[in-house]
This record gives structure tokens, C-alpha cells and sequence, in this order.
């Protein structure tokens, strides 16, 4: 016990002396290396859908809007001697999707998991831009349509609904920025494979393009 003590006591004034010689905060130096926060943004999502019906292919593909709200955890390798900075970041956001076209209306909800890796390159030491991409694991979680098309039924709601249900695994890539405690990224996302439907389409890829702010820790 008395060893582990004594370890602990080296380990602590060693770390104390390396920030006070390198004149760095503890949060300056845990920075260098991993960083997290939550993150808010919007999306323009769109239902690539390969279909006769002119009046759904509005509804889901038309100038629609999403809003997201989440966190993030990212962990950094520092190049020596270079600013190039290597990175993965975890992603684990709520996003909500509203779709709008022919005097219809459609909602989807659900929780997305981005597993990034890519690099950045630093500026200065308050500025770093950055470029990623990796797989996205998607929890589908609610789904509503209200269309206003002449065979309007149940049966036809519930189908278009089926349809913002997002395929468990897809992509997504982006480009950010880093400025001094805030995060930015642009990002877009794909799915790996289009989802067939009967009846009242023959394919459906959603896909969506993203702006989202964040705060770092």
C-alpha cells in the first residue's frame, strides 16, 4: 500500500512540475488529447425515392428540414514536430426529420452513432480544420405521415411512414473546424444500401446534409 502511495505522490508532483514548466493549464494539456461536449445543429434531409407517384416523390424529396441534438467524445494523436493531428470521434445525437410537399406532412425520429476517423491540421493554437468520415449506426424510433393523396388510407399512411425508416447501417462524411472552445462540422450522410417497397415505391435511400455546433470540455 505504502508503495502504491508513493507511486501516486511521483506520478502527481511529476505532472504538477510538467505543467508548470510548460505553462499550460490542466485543461490545455487534456485537450491536447481528448475533448467532449454536447452539440446542436440542423439538417436537410431527403428520401431518394424511386417512384411513379409524382406527389410522394415531393413529400420526401422536396426542400425538407431536421434538427439534431446530441454530444460528442473525440480522442487525438498529436504528430511531433508537425501540426497534422490524427482523430476519432464518437458521435451520439437525437435527430428529428419534417417533411413537407403536396399538402402533405411526414415526422421520423430517431438515434444516430457516427464512428469518425480522419485528421486535422492546425492553424494556431485556438484554430484547427479537420476532415472525417465513417460508419453510422441508426436506431429508428418513430415514424408519422399525414398525406393529402387520393388513396389517402391507413393502410397507405402507414406505408409512407415505413418508408423514413432509415436502414441500420450507413455513412457519413464531413468537414469541420475547431475555434478556440467551439466545434463546427458540415457533415453528410448516406446509407450503405436502398430499402424496397411494394405497392407504392421500387426504392428508398435517405439521405441528409448537416450543420452542427458544439462546445468543447
Amino acid at each position: 500500500m505504502k508503495k502504491i502511495i508513493a507511486i501516486l505522490v511521483v506520478l502527481i508532483s511529476t505532472t504538477t512540475i510538467m505543467m508548470a514548466q510548460s505553462g499550460k493549464s490542466s485543461k490545455e494539456i487534456r485537450q491536447q488529447y481528448f475533448v467532449f461536449g454536447p452539440t446542436v445543429g440542423l439538417s436537410m434531409p431527403y428520401q431518394h425515392v424511386v417512384t411513379n407517384t409524382t406527389a410522394l416523390s415531393q413529400l420526401l424529396g422536396g426542400p425538407n428540414v431536421g434538427m439534431q441534438l446530441g454530444g460528442f467524445a473525440r480522442g487525438m494523436l498529436p504528430l511531433k514536430k508537425t501540426k497534422i493531428v490524427l482523430y476519432a470521434q464518437l458521435d451520439a445525437a437525437w435527430a428529428m426529420d419534417f417533411y413537407f410537399g403536396g399538402g402533405s406532412s411526414a415526422s421520423a425520429g430517431c438515434f444516430n452513432f457516427p464512428l469518425t476517423v480522419g485528421g486535422g491540421y492546425k492553424l494556431s493554437n485556438d484554430t484547427m480544420l479537420r476532415i472525417a468520415c465513417g460508419p453510422t449506426l441508426t436506431a429508428n424510433v418513430y415514424t408519422s405521415a399525414n398525406t393529402a393523396f387520393k388513396d389517402s388510407d391507413n393502410k397507405y399512411q402507414s406505408e409512407v411512414a415505413e418508408m423514413l425508416n432509415r436502414n441500420r447501417w450507413g455513412w457519413m462524411a464531413l468537414i469541420g473546424a475547431d475555434y478556440k472552445d467551439w466545434t463546427f462540422d458540415l457533415r453528410y450522410m448516406n446509407q450503405f444500401s436502398s430499402e424496397a417497397y411494394n405497392r407504392i415505391a421500387d426504392e428508398c435511400r435517405f439521405i441528409s446534409l448537416g450543420l452542427s455546433v458544439g462546445y468543447k470540455f
